[in-house]
């Protein structure tokens, strides 16, 4: 006899001398009301399940179930219950279980399933926006907003950046998601936030001849393991990342204000990229919401770069 535990649920005693039976089949067996849209016929992957304790003693997966994992982008320790034949003890547990469930499983794809990443996060933000957006009319924000965003968002989208969010005035962006490396994802993520410094000083030409006015930003990044994937309702959904890499980065940027520095890195950015950046002084900084000290560096520029290609003073 084998042990099949569905964690939290129930253990189901298997008899190894049956083979050829499915998760589905045990677990509806000893009465688990285990999902299957689709009657078992590994097309609809309600039957989901994640494989917590000994994978090899289930059956490789089918060509169906292959091409479905395919499809959703599951990692592999995601497996179809009805499609994955047991041959000895294993523990899973089950992610679909009940009618909501089941809905957001079958308008899942490979953008729905969460994936672990390590990958660059830019925090960027306008500095004192809000007494200009107090003193002039909504068009004129508006129109001065869109103008900006256009312009400091196109080194974003230059060096492989995703534009995650905008947030009132401020830009989140992921660097990385295309990169093989680590270094790459870092490098790209400074590179643009050098660029949109140097964007910023070809739109301060355009709002100071039209509002007597200059903006300055802020730019944080961050290299650390994040969570990606569609998020949200289902009829707006939204590729983006979350965790405490992104809690991080956008912590840098706030240091920026009290540093007076344009550009902050975190050491673990620093880490990645030796002599491709030159940096200025490091500075030890106390960021909400984490104990100790940060160790944050003030980027300069990139190495032997062209005069277009430095950090704002």
């Amino acid at each position: 006899m084998a042990t099949i535990e569905f964690d939290r649920e129930r253990a189901i005693e298997h008899d190894e001398a049956q083979p050829g039976q499915t998760l589905l089949e045990l677990a509806r067996a000893a009465g688990i009301p285990h999902a299957a849209a689709c009657g078992g016929k590994g097309r609809c992957s309600t039957c989901r399940v994640v494989v917590l304790d000994h994978p090899e003693n289930l059956a490789p997966p089918s060509d169906l179930e292959a091409a479905l994992a395919l499809k959703k982008g599951f990692d592999p320790n995601i497996r179809l219950a009805c499609q994955a034949v047991v041959r000895g003890p294993v523990r899973v547990r089950r992610l679909v279980l009940d009618d909501e469930d089941i809905q957001l499983a079958v308008k899942g794809n490979a953008q729905t399933a969460g994936k672990e990443r390590h990958l660059a996060i830019l925090f960027s933000d306008i500095r004192d926006f809000t007494p200009f957006a107090e003193g002039h009319l909504p068009y004129d924000v508006i129109h001065i907003l869109g103008r900006y965003f256009k312009k400091v968002g196109e080194p974003v989208l230059r060096h492989g950046g995703y534009i995650d969010k905008y947030m009132g005035d401020g830009i989140m962006a992921i660097f990385g998601l295309e990169r093989a490396s680590a270094r790459e994802a870092c490098y790209d993520a400074v590179a643009a936030a050098i660029g949109m410094q140097e964007s910023l000083r070809e739109f301060n030409v355009y709002i100071k001849s039209q509002f007597d006015t200059e903006f300055r930003i802020g730019i944080g990044v961050h290299f650390g393991p994040v969570i990606v994937g569609e998020m949200g309702h289902p009829e707006k959904m939204h590729f983006t990342a979350i965790g405490d890499t992104v809690n991080i980065a956008s912590r840098i940027e706030s240091a920026t204000k009290a540093l007076g520095a344009p550009i902050l890195v975190s050491h673990a950015v620093r880490q990645q990229l030796g002599d491709a950046v030159r940096f200025g002084v490091a500075e030890q900084v106390n960021l909400k919401g984490k104990t100790g000290p940060t160790l944050v560096h003030q980027v300069l520029g990139l190495a032997d770069a062209p005069s277009g290609d430095q950090a704002a003073p």
